[in-house]
């Protein structure tokens, strides 16, 4: 919606008279646009829906919305902290329908959290969870790989530019590094996707977020756990090789281990070695 202008001032300067900065965790912004901000200071009476991000359905069956929303009276004075973000994220679950506990996935983001210093949950219901905004772009819409034909990235790292690439790659070095953390905590994400994984422009960072799929180290066997924490690394561990083959070969955690892993990642893992060896901006 072009009223909700998710952007920090400091990465653009501002000139729209018409909206108002409203914070959405300890650390992001976004500007907001008047009319709306005046929910913001005078609650309205119920949760006021101000974009729908998602929609998960079975058929015509709706399971989940999930909803960038401004907080009710009765909202704030149930989950404190929905009165200091009053615009945050809501994800809601139809009744009757199979998913989940909310309160499993509070207890996941508050544990990654403590650990990764992201922005904090705000509350759950057996129906509801609720947190901060990360206002930012999801890495995959970044990216110039795609994973429909793997091989066809190693045409594609042609034509990514050096800057691009170096980027890339410091992204998913964060990446990487907060996932080796969470799971040095005892917790596996469950779905680190690459869209799961948000890019803020002010400040700098990307963030994992969507831990309903989260397991715990304690809750599994070695090697259910083992297994989950390689899944988890999968995505990035391709991402990495698709961009060292504009790059190069890399140094580092994550380029030993994509390279080691290269046989498991990619069915023609010896085209991409080639192309690691023999970069497009080598």
């Amino acid at each position: 919606m072009s009223h909700c202008v998710l952007r920090r001032p400091a990465a653009y300067p501002h000139h729209m008279s018409d909206e108002q900065l409203v914070a959405v965790s300890p650390r992001h912004s976004v500007y907001l646009a008047s009319e709306l901000c005046a929910l913001v200071t005078r609650p309205p009476q119920k949760d006021f829906v101000v974009r729908t991000l998602a929609k998960r359905a079975a058929g015509s069956l709706p399971l989940m919305t999930a909803e960038m929303v401004i907080a009710s009276i009765e909202t704030r004075e149930q989950f404190p902290l929905a009165r200091t973000y009053p615009l945050h994220f809501r994800k809601t679950y139809f009744p009757g329908r199979m998913h989940g506990d909310p309160k499993d996935e509070y207890e996941y983001l508050s544990r990654a959290a403590e650990v990764l210093q992201l922005p904090p949950p705000i509350g759950h219901t057996p129906r509801t969870f609720r947190t901060c905004l990360i206002p930012g772009t999801p890495y995959s819409r970044l990216s110039p790989f795609g994973n429909s034909q793997p091989e066809s990235n190693i045409w594609k790292a042609s034509d990514v530019p050096l800057a691009t690439a170096a980027g890339l790659w410091r992204l998913l070095e964060d990446a990487f590094d907060q996932l080796q953390r969470l799971h040095g905590s005892g917790l596996a994400h469950g779905d680190a996707e690459l869209h799961n994984f948000i890019v803020c422009p002010s400040p700098l960072e990307i963030l994992p977020i969507d831990f309903e799929s989260a397991m715990r180290r304690s809750d599994l066997d070695d090697a259910t756990w083992e297994r989950r924490c390689e899944l988890d690394l999968e995505p990035l561990l391709r991402e990495a090789i698709y961009v060292q083959c504009t790059l190069g070969k890399q140094r580092g955690a994550l380029a030993d281990l994509a390279w080691a892993r290269l046989d498991q990642l990619l069915k023609d893992s010896d085209r991409f070695r080639e192309a690691i060896e023999h970069p497009a901006n080598g």
